[in-house]
């Protein structure tokens, strides 16, 4: 593992050396940390870039605004859940110093996990940030990010406030042909200074970790993989270099599970939004399987997704073929859901690897002192 350039040592040394990214534990991808008196501990998924550009990318060309829209929300409630769980400082528990500290270093993550460079420019008594991103995920291709570049700003920067009315929108994107990515977290009349295009989404929850949420995601052994995320970085077949993580040159990033719960729940309210989300999961599942090069999808799965964070992988090939997680990341939104962006990706790996179409259509889902998903054909 290069550690060149600073962002990559900064990584090493202030998440990978003192434990807070647990990354060695097959099936598993964990956050811990302890900070004041409060104890972080979350489920975390690495997740393939391409995944979120194919889902934007559909979900705006079938619903237009109106996916636009389902794409913000998930992502603004994403970030604001994602920054409840973590305990972050906000602007009612914290100094103005506190504050200023917490942006750099939270911006410096950034910079080692979703971009090649970051900036911010900060002003509390306004409530507004500015962030100037390099290479930044998702966004610098589809020139769109409204999951994690508008959404997940507006939700971090709304929790960093606490006033869920504070709004993102990206005046430029060097996915739009711009230098650099430029975003604007303010309120609506500071961005209506700037573009009267923007999107509002105040149905933000405070999220905490508890003790049903730590005993379902408790990190546990292994049954049927062996290989953790540093099983494969050691072995070259994930790398990691200028603080980007790739599969043969398609990156994968760092997120809470919570995204996708919530990027199923928001499109799922469009009308078909379950086919349109299934079937643009299915156009990754097969590029990935295409990327990868060999057909023992029984092998692949069990050993990329047990290491980016999906539980503990079974494939059963009986009288109807079944892929089991054990110990799949469990939230408040499990029973919600139809896991439409899992049995979507199994379907297009799988059907690529046989030459014919296949489609996890069934699913059951167990929850005891964790949960277990099962998708079947």
């Amino acid at each position: 593992m290069s550690v060149k350039d600073k962002v990559v040592t900064w990584w090493i040394q202030n998440v990978i050396l003192p434990k807070r990214e647990i990354i060695d534990r097959p099936g598993f991808v964990v956050t811990t940390f302890t900070e004041k008196k409060f104890k972080t501990y979350l489920r975390d998924f690495f997740l393939p870039e391409k995944l979120l550009e194919i889902i934007e990318n559909r979900i705006v060309q079938y619903y237009g605004n109106q996916g636009r829209q389902a794409l913000y929300s998930a992502g603004k409630k994403f970030g604001y859940s994602y920054c409840s769980m973590s305990n972050f400082p906000n602007i009612t528990n914290s100094s103005q110093k506190e504050l200023l500290e917490f942006a750099y270093l939270f911006v410096r993550y950034c910079e080692g996990t979703y971009a090649q460079s970051a900036e911010h420019n900060i002003n509390l008594d306004d409530k507004v940030i500015t962030f100037i991103f390099d290479n930044y995920i998702i966004c610098r291709h589809n020139g769109l990010g409204y999951i994690m570049t508008d959404g997940g700003s507006a939700g971090i920067w709304a929790f960093v406030m606490q006033d869920k009315t504070l709004e993102s929108v990206q005046l430029e994107c060097q996915g739009r042909n711009n230098q650099k990515c430029l975003v604007l977290c303010a309120s609506i009349e500071k961005i209506l200074e700037k573009t009267k295009t923007y999107f509002c989404e105040k149905d933000l929850l405070d999220l905490k970790v508890d003790n049903t949420y730590r005993t379902l995601n408790q990190i546990r052994k292994a049954t049927y993989t062996k290989n953790s995320l540093k099983d494969l970085l050691n072995a070259g077949f994930i790398d990691f270099k200028k603080g980007i993580l790739s599969y043969k040159n398609n990156r994968l990033f760092h997120c809470d599970v919570h995204l996708l719960y919530l990027l199923e729940k928001e499109v799922l309210k469009l009308q078909n939004g379950d086919k349109v989300l299934f079937d643009a999961c299915v156009e990754y599942g097969k590029l990935l399987r295409e990327t990868y090069g060999k057909t023992n999808y029984e092998k692949f799965i069990p050993d990329f997704f047990s290491a980016l964070g999906f539980g503990d992988i079974l494939v059963l090939e009986a009288d109807k073929l079944s892929i089991s997680s054990k110990y799949y990341p469990w939230t408040v939104f499990s029973k919600e859901t139809k896991y439409t962006v899992f049995r979507g990706i199994m379907s297009g790996i799988v059907s690529s690897s046989l030459g014919k179409n296949i489609e996890f259509t069934n699913y059951s889902v167990m929850v005891g002192e964790y949960l277990t998903l099962s998708i079947s054909t």
